[in-house]
Formats: C-alpha cells, structure tokens, sequence
C-alpha cells in the first residue's frame, strides 16, 4: 500500500480504552489520506460490522472483553485474508506473537500512539522498511520493555498525590495557572511539578505527560 496514492486508506478500529482510542482517532485524522469508518469498543462490535467490507486496514487491541482481539482476527481471517492487520498489546508477550506469526497479512507491535503511527507510516503503508526490521527488534527487545514496565509501575507508586492530581488536571486540559488555582499552588510551582514530572518519567512535553496519564489509567483515579 502506498499513500501517494490519492485512493484513502480506510480503518476499522477495535479499542475497548475509550480515551486510547481517541489518541488513535486522531493521529489518524491528521493524515488526509485516511478515513476511519468504524470505531468498535470490543471484538465482538467488529466482528458483527464486517458485512460491510470497508475497511483497507484494521487496528486491533488484542486484550478486550466480549471477544478478545487475537480471537476477532481469527473470525475476520475465515473469510478475508488480505486485508492487513495491525494488532498491539501493551508489552510484547511471545505467545501472542508465535498465535500471530501463523495469520497472515497480521503485524503485532506496541500498544503506543506514537509507535502506531511510525509502523503505518514506515512499515505497512509505505515501502521505507519492512515491518520485519521491526518485528525483529521488538522481540529482541522483550526482556528490556519489561524491565520498563517495573520501572515504570515503580515511578506510579512513587507518584505524590499532588503529582497524580497534576497529571489528571493536564489531561482535562487546564493551563498551568488554572490547576493552581484549583490545588492551591502558585503557576510558577505548578510549571516546576511539570518540569520534574516529565524529567523523572523520562518524557518530553506536557503533551507526553497527558498521554502517561492515558495509558497509566490516572484519568479515572479517584484522587
């Protein structure tokens, strides 16, 4: 597929994560040449759309309810196998990947915005690379991405309640001056919480930062 071509590429996406999916949605909104024609909140919901036959790509969460995403693939590959597959998982699991390696025209890669749209732009959609060289690294890297989500659950836990309100009040996308008025702290302080959160957490913008609040689920916490 290329997207020179002035043909749009069509998505179908399967994502039971509300607010992930909307990072979806608009990564891919940003690109002309592409078009979403359905949004699904689990396999099932996409399972019970695919008489109509729109789609040029499917963007697939492996782990949902009702039916679960490596399962919908199964379903969806009985009776068309060509249409590629791009399925994603939170941390690279080997069975998952060995499932996969046997259903064709399917690529798996990380449950990231960011990496999803790198893989469309430089591995399925254009001929820049080959989904290969990535697959190949991602599996190399296994044992690293969990010791990034040690890391990681760590710094959750280290997380103060300030900083954990912070991060919420971000991602409802308050400005600097407007979530310290709402925790009693002055702008300049708030700018600093940012500042250290995004350093400690190993991110470069506020705009990272909401998305760590997405996908570590601080958006529904209670605090």
């Amino acid at each position: 597929m290329n997207t020179k071509s002035s043909a749009r590429i069509k998505f179908s996406i399967a994502e039971n994560d509300y607010y992930f999916k909307q990072f979806l949605v608009k990564m891919l909104q940003e690109n002309p040449f592409y078009e979403i024609v359905n949004e699904c909140n689990n396999g099932s919901e996409l399972i019970n759309r695919l008489y109509k036959k729109q789609e040029n790509l499917f963007l697939i969460n492996l782990f949902m309810p009702v039916i679960s995403g490596l399962e919908a693939i199964k379903l969806i590959r009985k009776t068309d196998e060509r249409t590629p597959i791009l399925a994603y998982s939170s941390t690279f699991q080997e069975d998952i990947s060995l499932s996969l390696e046997n259903i064709p025209n399917t690529y798996y890669c990380q449950k990231n915005s960011i990496v999803i749209k790198e893989i469309l732009s430089n591995y399925i959609l254009s001929d820049k690379k080959k989904y290969e060289d990535y697959k190949k690294e991602w599996e190399g890297q296994s044992l690293a991405v969990k010791d990034y989500m040690i890391r990681q659950k760590e710094n959750q836990n280290e997380l103060s309640v300030t900083e954990i309100q912070i991060i919420k009040l971000c991602y409802e996308g308050f400005s600097n001056k407007e979530i310290g008025d709402r925790i009693n702290l002055s702008s300049r302080t708030v700018d600093t919480y940012i500042n250290r959160l995004t350093e400690r957490l190993e991110l470069k913008s506020k705009i990272d930062l909401i998305r760590y609040c997405v996908e570590h689920g601080y958006y529904n916490t209670s605090i």
